[in-house]
């Protein structure tokens, strides 16, 4: 019999269109994942996938399933949610994405209040890429997420909640304005560094590593000049830091992301609103 994680697991398979991918996201095995596609396959009496060295891709049947996965997912969720709103109290789980870097600065003060509002409410936290986390909620692994520039699809709200300056910083006792500490991986540094290069700028030694969180700490503690967005340095309380005179920006939008349906439920009114009014 299809079961709801059936088909959680078929929506992001369908997504990635690779099986090693998908498995590390839902953070399940590759043969629980594939043994899940033959359960659906062997329900439905027909193939959902070929299967190809280069990943897979969806048959017809596969592609109308997709298509009405996403429905029966949130129709159960509603079901229960529909029950559970019978009671006074609001409850149940919220299932919330957001890069490590921008829940330090969002979600200290957001959860306190909203946990102190809502007992009955749970949250579960997923931390990755924006885009990663984006792609989670169309694909319902999520509900919500805090997303850094998402981009625009037919299934998605999308709230902006505050906006970043990423820019190259500097403490204002930086010992080592040669070294350049940087997350190569992202879309801003990469912008930042071709301007940076245009302008100029050079830099005797690179520092990359994928946390903002550790570069701007390395930058709060003037160990060198890096690529960081100015709320994550700001976390640290470290006044006394600056940009580097002349250096290109990046304006940054965080926004709020999430399906129609979760507006509908009551705990993700209470979410929405709790957010929108900070």
């Amino acid at each position: 019999m299809i079961n709801q994680t059936d088909l959680k697991y078929f929506l992001e398979l369908s997504q990635t269109l690779h099986l090693t991918r998908a498995s590390e996201r839902l953070g399940i095995t590759q043969p629980a994942l594939s043994h899940c596609v033959k359960r659906l396959e062997s329900d439905l009496n027909c193939q959902l996938f070929l299967r190809s060295k280069k990943g897979v891709q969806l048959t017809p049947a596969g592609i109308r399933l997709k298509q009405s996965a996403s429905s029966m997912i949130m129709q159960w969720e509603n079901l229960k949610q529909n029950i559970a709103d019978d009671i006074e109290t609001p409850q149940g789980i919220i299932k919330l994405g957001c890069h490590s870097a921008v829940a330090q600065y969002i979600l200290p003060s957001l959860l306190k209040t909203f946990l102190k509002k809502n007992p009955g409410i749970e949250v579960q936290l997923t931390h990755g890429l924006s885009r990663h986390m984006t792609e989670q909620v169309v694909s319902s692994v999520l509900d919500v997420a805090f997303a850094v520039n998402p981009v625009a699809h037919p299934d998605l709200i999308i709230k902006e909640i505050c906006r970043d300056e990423v820019c190259l910083w500097k403490a204002k006792n930086c010992q080592n304005e040669d070294v350049l500490i940087i997350e190569p991986g992202l879309l801003q540094t990469q912008d930042i560094l071709q301007k940076l290069n245009k302008k100029g700028f050079t830099f005797k030694r690179i520092i990359e590593s994928s946390s903002l969180e550790v570069i701007a700490k390395l930058v709060a503690e003037g160990v060198g000049c890096g690529i960081v967005p100015e709320r994550v340095l700001q976390s640290y309380e470290l006044q006394s830091y600056e940009k580097v005179k002349a250096a290109p920006q990046f304006s940054d939008k965080i926004c709020l992301v999430y399906k129609q349906e979760f507006r509908k439920i009551k705990r993700g009114q209470i979410f929405i609103e709790s957010v929108l009014s900070i």
